[in-house]
């Protein structure tokens, strides 16, 4: 084997069989709700946040320059990160404690943690630069991977960051991650600390109301808050079990309208709420309450009250927390949808409901407690409740629960998923034809390599340059390139087009500007602070692509490419969307550039993927955009087809936050665990691509899987830079098309002088051309991530 050519085969590990695929399920499972912890303004324990809800407690109480805040007790002594993890370990361990689940032996690796936040530690993003410490380079993932490894869960783990619908996305994921049977267990939720930048943005705005919110009633701004929740959510019928509540059905829309402002009549999400009562099974006149986004606002209000009348002959009771516990931004769809669950299992209420139908919010002055709307009452039901989310963007969630569960209803996945187009930018080319031809003849990375404006610009408004931050300009130029690989044919219908994004480190640029000006004392810019949500450049891309279904942003390390591409998959599957853009971009900017070289995280000459003498990889800006299609819609317009998508696996090793599993034997289940579902047969050894990017440990732990599985391997990283989430998106593109071209072979290791022993270790090449790849990333902390791909 030459260094430049690792394509000799490896021995599958005798302790990894060679099992079928998993059969489609013959039905879906009810979603039980077994267990609930939460923590906000009113308390910190389901029984406290109760008794507030139900008694109107005033949650509000003041925080700078005369506002009012939902706040909570935080950790002596240690930085916004620090308290956003141990804030989400007590409450998710309380949860799992109160579920019982540790006690019925349930696997570890069948438990998956996922959950919401906008939480990115921005003012503290500087301090951890300037002060050399690894918080700054984790990201929000890190809280998961510390959920995980203090509960000694090893199943997926997920982090959604598109702002205020995060954690209702993380709950209808979870809902999926249990009906698929892809988890026996999930402990969903959201976290969110407030910082003072981000009470400065909304000021800015002018969005606050000094006087506490008064959500659907005086509507003249919002007020924000903390908070954390996690539920936990298995199989329904589990002996023992004591479920409080069931979730029933989810959907996600898009408005596609503007990226701070709801659509004025409520359009997507009324369809959103349409559509999660259609998962649910059950019609609006079940609905006995609803538990609004109700912001405050006074176009949030007005629009969602809307769409509400909208979807119901007679609106049910509608009412919103935030007047006790304030906005709390990325946790609010999991706090939220736990009060709802609390009102069902009380069979109460919650107070300050909206006006009646027919009269307007903000026509009601004063405090919103007048006509005795302020404490909870007991009702005969409900039965069944809604509990709704929007945010930045124009995303908007939607969550059904009832008290009982359902019956059984058949199982509605299957068909295959195709790769129908695809958009890359990266430093020495742009678009998909140009990064393949030019990946055959690169040499290693070039150091400090850039993105230019004019390799941008052409796909990018003009009165959209100034409002973008550079992450935003990755994403939107992939997008648009991957609309035109595409091609047109049938023309795609906007409410079944969606978007999952994926980064690994969010807009950079942005929040180092707005840790600077914080430090400064001094406000951010009203044009640029919403790009510290990464929900915001979702919006703009689903604007440039008309693109109203479902929308959804993960950070969860390196590995969220896979887990994006994973995940639109699922979608197309569902019938949720016949289109999904899956977008993975990362900047490189200068100061993430220097939280990496102080870590001694970058090479010195450059990228050495796999060899002993790795010492850190060649930061790179990228962006790479894949268009995944029904198969049936795709036929429709007779699409040109790039590849297929068949089957994908995410696994959690256990690890500190930050560190990865050297021996590889969670990622080695997660190849095992990708081959099971995709059917690749034992006799078809495909390709096997890592995406680690010298970094010795990533490196150690992806050699030691990959020599446990039959494939020839291979690695782009060393031509293409460490790019962090598009790393695996780049490589998903030249695996398929090495499985596509005979006359191709896999891609040499590039840079690679003397790779490490377990390669040399391989028998012999197995003739014939592979047609199937496996791309694999593991992310700092613990999260694997593997995805099986086939040619046309």
């Amino acid at each position: 084997m030459t260094p430049t050519s690792p394509t000799t085969p490896v021995r599958p590990a005798p302790d990894v069989p060679s099992v079928p695929p998993l059969p489609p399920a013959p039905f879906v499972p009810a979603v039980a709700v077994t267990a609930i912890h939460l923590a906000c303004s009113l308390g910190d324990t389901p029984e406290a946040v109760w008794a507030g809800v139900e008694g109107a407690a005033p949650g509000l109480t003041p925080r700078g320059s005369g506002h009012l805040c939902g706040q909570l007790a935080r950790p002596d002594g240690v930085g916004e990160q620090d308290a956003v993890r141990r804030l989400a370990v007590h409450h998710a361990t309380a949860a799992w404690a109160a579920s019982g689940l540790a006690r019925a032996g349930i696997a570890p690796d069948r438990v998956a943690v996922v959950f919401g936040t906008t939480d990115w530690g921005a003012p503290d993003f500087r301090h951890h630069l300037d002060t050399h410490q690894d918080d700054a380079l984790l990201g929000p993932h890190t809280a998961a991977d510390a959920i995980a490894l203090a509960l000694g869960l090893t199943g997926p783990r997920e982090v959604f960051v598109n702002g205020c619908v995060a954690s209702a996305c993380a709950l209808g994921h979870a809902a999926e991650l249990v009906r698929t049977g892809r988890a026996d267990a999930v402990l969903a939720g959201g976290v969110n600390l407030l910082d003072d930048s981000v009470l400065a943005a909304f000021d800015s705005w002018r969005a606050l109301d000094r006087a506490g919110c008064s959500p659907y009633r005086r509507s003249a701004g919002t007020s924000l808050g903390e908070g954390v929740a996690f539920l936990v959510l298995e199989p329904a019928g589990r002996v023992g079990a004591k479920p409080l509540g069931h979730l029933l059905g989810h959907a996600l829309t898009g408005d596609a309208h503007h990226i701070t402002a709801p659509h004025p009549d409520g359009e997507g999400l009324a369809r959103a709420v349409r559509a999660a009562l259609s998962d649910a099974g059950i019609g609006p006149d079940l609905i006995g309450y609803v538990n609004g986004h109700g912001t405050g606002t006074r176009a949030n209000d007005i629009a969602e009250l809307r769409a509400l009348d909208s979807v119901f002959d007679v609106r049910p009771p509608v009412s919103s927390t935030k007047s006790q516990t304030g906005h709390t931004l990325g946790a609010s769809g999991a706090l939220e949808a736990a009060v709802t669950v609390l009102a069902l299992r009380h069979r109460a209420l919650p107070g300050d409901p909206a006006p009646a139908p027919g009269v307007p919010p903000a026509s009601a002055m004063g405090d919103g407690r007048q006509d005795g709307a302020g404490t909870s009452h007991p009702v005969p039901g409900p039965e069944y409740a809604l509990s709704t989310s929007a945010g930045f963007g124009g995303q908007n969630a939607a969550l059904v629960f009832g008290a009982a569960a359902p019956g059984r209803r058949g199982y509605r996945g299957g068909g295959e998923v195709l790769v129908t187009g695809a958009g890359v930018v990266h430093p020495w080319a742009t678009g998909r034809v140009a990064f393949l031809t030019a990946l055959r003849t690169a040499g290693p990375a070039v150091p400090e390599a850039e993105v230019t404006e004019e390799q941008l610009a052409p796909y990018i408004a003009p009165a959209d340059w100034s409002r973008l931050d550079p992450f935003g300009r990755l994403v939107i130029a992939a997008a648009r390139l991957a609309e035109t690989d595409a091609g047109s044919g049938a023309p795609f219908a906007p409410e079944r087009t969606g978007l999952v994004i994926a980064t690994a480190s969010g807009p950079v640029t942005t929040h180092t500007v707005m840790a600077g000006l914080h430090a400064q004392g001094l406000a951010p810019s009203p044009v640029l602070a919403p790009n510290a949500v990464a929900g915001v450049h979702a919006g703009y891309a689903a604007i440039a692509l008309d693109a109203r279904g479902p929308a959804v942003v993960l950070s969860s390390g390196d590995a969220s490419g896979l887990l994006a591409l994973g995940q639109a998959a699922d979608l197309v599957r569902a019938g949720r969307a016949d289109i999904v853009y899956v977008i993975a971009a990362d900047e490189a900017a200068p100061a993430l550039r220097a939280g990496f070289a102080h870590h001694g995280l970058l090479a010195k000459e450059a990228g050495r993927p796999y060899d002993v003498d790795a010492d850190g990889g060649v930061l790179t800006p990228a962006a790479v955009a894949l268009v995944l299609e029904s198969a049936e819609h795709a036929h429709r317009r007779e699409a040109r087809v790039l590849g297929r998508i068949l089957g994908h696996a995410v696994a959690g090793a256990p690890v500190e936050p930050g560190g990865v599993e050297e021996s590889g034997a969670t990622l080695t289940r997660c190849l095992t665990g990708a081959v099971r579902r995709s059917g690749i047969a034992h006799d078809d050894p495909p390709l096997l691509y890592g995406t680690s990017w010298g970094h010795p440990a990533t490196d150690a732990a992806e050699a030691r899987a990959l020599t446990r599985l039959s494939g020839r391997p291979a690695n782009i990283c060393g031509a293409t830079g460490y790019t962090q989430a598009a790393g695996a998106l780049l490589t998903t593109l030249a695996a398929l098309e090495t499985c596509s071209d005979p006359a191709l072979g896999p891609h040499p290791l590039t840079g690679t002088r003397h790779p490490l022993t377990e390669f040399s270790r391989a028998p012999a090449t197995p003739s014939g051309h592979p047609q199937t790849a496996l791309i694999t990333a593991i992310s700092r902390g613990g999260t694997c991530a593997a995805v099986a791909v086939r040619a046309p």
